[in-house]
């Protein structure tokens, strides 16, 4: 029987966790039609000579709805063996774009020198996105309805409890969105606006997404001092709206709360056994963290939205309160903030530095909390960063945990244009590399059929996908074939956009998108709804 590809002779490591073996894949129609060994030919043979074929890597946790629409081809994920990617995390989604939520997505396009290209007039609803995004793009995406989306677009960003008929509006705005393809819900309780909804506002919310089948994610309300404290917040939830729940990035941050993952993930477990929780976790493999500069502010500065928060920073008394809490916040030393991305370019100079180097050079002598601040109000709010906040014994032990899967938290990127420039966090080029180069290969945290496993079987599973994430026959034709003793992303913090070595084919739907190391300007992807 003639085939489309077979890729003969390879280690098979098929997304269970069990142990590789060697043998061909044969793929038709973009499907894998028989795994083993046997007779057969095709229409292109590749010999792998004992590399590993992996099912395609599904990115659990990103935020790359945001820069799929202006880099189809997904240059830094496809190149790290990434097939599919959920998108909407942290609260946060492109769609739905209605009322104060629309501002915001517009906001960030044109904030990231994006506007030119993209222009988010093209959707509103999660429906109309995922089919703009459908038409022509490299791999698959799924996504999640951002709770700050929801909220935004009926409370918009002020600090207070929604009305009774306000909440049945939110719950509306779910409902069409996991009708028009979402596959859960996600929340940013960190974030503004989301920090400011209580927990029942979140469980009324993540009933509807139940409905549907979805899962809940969710970026906790802290990750540091009251971590064991948010972790049974998120497991209330899970309880109480019956839906399977995702931890996102499970981390501890600040010197004080080093050692805490081995209390939340006892929590995780005993909620399992005990209250049928289904609560899983991600990771991605780093010590440093990064958000918004503006993150590290208190959450009543932000009340309002950014206008509000600017207008703070100029007022004298107000900005003198944020300047002490910001100071007694012991999360990160100020050589720990690394600014990593401005919009003004008189604040160029700052990138690439941290808070202690830029206080140490400043020549108006200003102490690194006011230039902290300033930084903030010069850039208008859109400064990126990366905190040093984490313990490298706590991300071992998250990772070997059998809860935990891989998710980046980075973006789709590529080295030129508007998504080029700043100092990204290496995870948006690096993550499933430097798992299985690093952690799996070079240390034994984990097995690199382990780290497939967290990689592919696992989210799959948890998004409840039966033909994708483990190789067998009748799967989508998602496949990665790296090199187990070259696999590595050589990126670090100040010089992160480096594409990996030893990852030589990705296909996606049975087209290769990577051939050989490099990207071959195909498009197959599609839209993964429940």
């Amino acid at each position: 029987m003639g085939h489309d590809i077979l890729l003969r002779d390879g280690r098979i490591v098929d997304g269970t966790g069990s142990p590789w073996y060697r043998g061909d894949v044969a793929i038709t129609d973009g499907r894998i039609v028989e795994i083993g060994h046997f007779e057969a030919d095709a229409d292109e043979i590749i010999n792998l000579d004992g590399a590993a074929v992996a099912p395609g890597f599904i990115d659990i946790h990103t935020h790359s709805d945001f820069t799929l629409p202006a880099n189809r081809e997904a240059h830094s994920k496809v190149r790290q063996g990434v097939t599919l990617e959920v998108v909407g995390n942290c609260g946060t989604s492109a769609a739905p774009r209605y009322g104060a939520a629309a501002q915001g997505v517009d906001d960030w396009f044109e904030s990231n020198a994006l506007g030119d290209t993209v222009d988010a007039d093209n959707w509103e609803s999660m429906a109309e996105y995922l089919d703009y995004l459908a038409a022509d793009i490299s791999l698959n995406v799924a996504s999640l309805i951002g709770h700050g989306n929801v909220r935004a677009a009926v409370v918009g960003y002020d600090d207070r409890v929604p009305t009774e008929n306000e909440l049945v509006e939110m719950r509306d705005i779910v409902a069409e969105a996991m009708e028009d393809g979402a596959v859960g819900l996600s929340s940013g309780l960190f974030y503004p606006p989301g920090c400011y909804a209580d927990t029942a506002e979140v469980i009324a919310l993540a009933e509807v997404a139940t409905e549907y089948g979805g899962f809940y994610a969710t970026h906790m309300r802290s990750e540091s001092d009251d971590l064991i404290e948010s972790v049974k917040e998120t497991l209330e939830i899970g309880r109480c709206a019956d839906i399977p729940v995702q931890i996102s990035h499970h981390k501890a941050i600040g010197p004080n709360n080093w050692g805490k993952i081995r209390y939340t993930l006892r929590q995780m477990e005993l909620a399992r056994e005990r209250d049928g929780v289904d609560v899983q976790c991600d990771q991605y493999p780093y010590v440093a963290s990064s958000t918004t500069l503006g993150a590290l502010l208190p959450n009543w500065a932000h009340d309002g939205g950014d206008d509000a928060l600017l207008e703070r920073l100029q007022d004298d008394r107000d900005r003198e309160k944020i300047r002490d809490e910001l100071v007694a916040d012991e999360k990160s030393t100020w050589g720990g903030i690394l600014v990593t991305s401005v919009r003004n370019s008189n604040l160029k100079h700052t990138e690439g530095k941290t808070i202690a180097e830029l206080a140490a050079q400043d020549d108006n002598n200003r102490d690194p909390a006011d230039i902290l601040l300033d930084i903030v109000l010069h850039d208008e709010n859109r400064t990126m960063h990366v905190n040093f906040g984490m313990d490298e014994d706590d991300v071992r032990t998250v990772m070997r945990h059998e809860l935990t899967m891989v998710g980046s938290d980075g973006s789709s990127l590529k080295q030129d244009g508007p998504l080029g420039e700043g100092v990204p966090h290496p995870r948006n080029y690096g993550t499933f590399p430097r798992v299985l180069g690093h952690y799996a290969r070079n240390e034994g945290v984990v097995s690199v059929e382990s780290a497939v496993h967290k990689m592919t079987g696992m989210p799959a599973s948890r998004m409840g996908l039966a033909d994708r994430g483990v190789l067998k026959a009748n799967a989508k034709a998602d496949v990665t074939v790296f090199d187990p003793k070259t696999v590595a992303q050589s990126g670090d913090f100040l010089d992160p956009a480096n594409y990996p070595d030893g990852i030589s084919y990705v296909l996606v739907n049975g087209q290769f998108v990577v051939r050989e190391g490099d990207h071959t300007g195909a498009r197959p992807g599609e839209v993964v709804t429940l």
